[in-house]
């Protein structure tokens, strides 16, 4: 406790004396405290004032169970309201393959942006209670993601909202039945010019039938998707490489080498489920005939993917492209060669390109959604046909 070890010694017979005459256990943490002179007291109340209390303290068990049971009983009586009588009353009809305990497992897909992942939910009396992927279908092969397994509490969050509100107000459906009838009545006679519809992206079919008829009778109107963080730089990037807008899927399980420029594919995208559990299946030390796939990954932020490299080359988001372009000259293909990467970049880049040509037809280059210009890196000058404008957002929900 820091007392003054020059004090004079102690009456060790007192002190033995002393703790005879206490009964139960004992715990103290020097002489000092067992003999409680004048000067220990002095010391403590001027280093550790808050301590004083609690060492010198009488209460004992007795005393501590006497206040905790009447803080109990006090707080029980706080609690002693009565509740509104409630009836269990049972199905005057009561639904097909519904049997009280028994879950029932229904096949439905998890929207996520522009994507949708097949799932299994499982579902007691009516009530959703876990989400686990479908075995059966080719894109999770009855995996899940963290984000899919934690969206069926979203369905008993208390803030989610219960009804319709316009102005901070809650109004039932009727209301905004009535008034966008009233809307749409005024529209009709310049076909829509003046209404703007303006939703999330969704691939749902029914949601684009949907749209669809409103178009048809309404064809001056506009229907606007948006998005906080959009695909635009990865559709580029497609019309770039392809010469059109598609959706690339990679085919990790046949993959030696794998490059990932800012690319997260195994945390982010449709594909992640499916991607990850390629990836690791190619990742088993105690499978003898397995050959190991290599991953490198150039970076500005740590991600997931990156965690997972074998080798990871961290640059800024200004350096990218130009160890892209690199890549891409060391390859062979005609791009000029960049500037700004200090040797150790560079030679790590000329490692990677020398794998890839080592390892041909099973080398996957993979390009992050904010690295659009590594694309263009490898196509550096796409037909001239291609060259078109992307459609405008209020275009671009046309199904196909």
């Amino acid at each position: 406790m820091g007392f003054d070890p020059t004090a004079p010694e102690y009456d060790l017979t007192e002190i033995r004396e002393k703790l005879s005459q206490q009964g139960g256990r004992t715990f103290w943490r020097s002489l000092d405290e067992v003999a409680d002179t004048p000067e220990f007291r002095g010391f403590l109340n001027a280093e550790f004032p808050a301590a004083v209390d609690s060492l010198t303290s009488s209460l004992d068990r007795r005393q501590f169970l006497k206040l905790m049971g009447a803080s109990l009983a006090m707080s029980g009586l706080a609690a002693c309201t009565r509740q509104p009588v409630e009836k269990i009353l049972p199905y005057v009809k009561q639904p097909e393959d519904l049997l009280p305990g028994q879950p029932l497992y229904y096949a439905t897909a998890f929207p996520l942006g522009r994507s949708a992942f097949p799932v299994l939910v499982e579902s007691h009396m009516g009530r959703p209670t876990k989400i686990e992927g479908n075995p059966e279908h080719p894109a999770s092969l009855g995996a899940t993601s963290s984000l899919t397994q934690g969206s069926v509490l979203d369905l008993y969050d208390p803030d989610r909202s219960k009804a319709l509100s316009r102005a901070g107000q809650g109004l039932p459906w009727e209301n905004f039945a009535a008034e966008v009838t009233k809307e749409l009545d005024k529209q009709k006679a310049t076909q829509g010019a003046g209404l703007r519809f303006l939703s999330e992206p969704s691939i749902s079919p029914t949601f684009a039938a949907t749209m669809k008829k409103v178009l048809a009778a309404l064809p001056q109107a506009r229907w606007h998707q948006w998005e906080s963080v959009g695909r635009e730089s990865e559709r580029d990037g497609a019309e770039l490489a392809f010469g059109r807008i598609v959706d690339a899927r990679y085919d990790l399980k046949a993959a030696d080498v794998i490059v990932s420029f800012e690319g997260d594919f195994l945390f982010e995208g449709p594909g992640q489920i499916r991607y990850a559990k390629d990836f690791i299946s190619r990742r088993k030390v105690d499978d003898a005939a397995l050959r190991m796939n290599r991953l490198y990954v150039v970076e500005s932020t740590p991600s997931v993917t990156g965690g997972k490299a074998d080798h990871r080359l961290p640059l800024s988001p200004s350096l990218v492209a130009a160890a892209a372009r690199l890549l891409a000259a060391e390859l062979g293909m005609d791009v000029a060669r960049p500037k700004g990467l200090d040797e150790k970049s560079t030679a790590w880049i000329k490692a990677v390109a020398k794998d890839l040509q080592s390892h041909k037809g099973a080398g996957l280059v993979v390009a992050g959604r904010s690295a659009t210009q590594v694309a263009r890196c490898f196509t550096p000058s796409p037909p001239k046909r291609f060259r078109r404008r992307l459609p405008t957002v209020s275009q671009r929900w046309l199904p196909t």
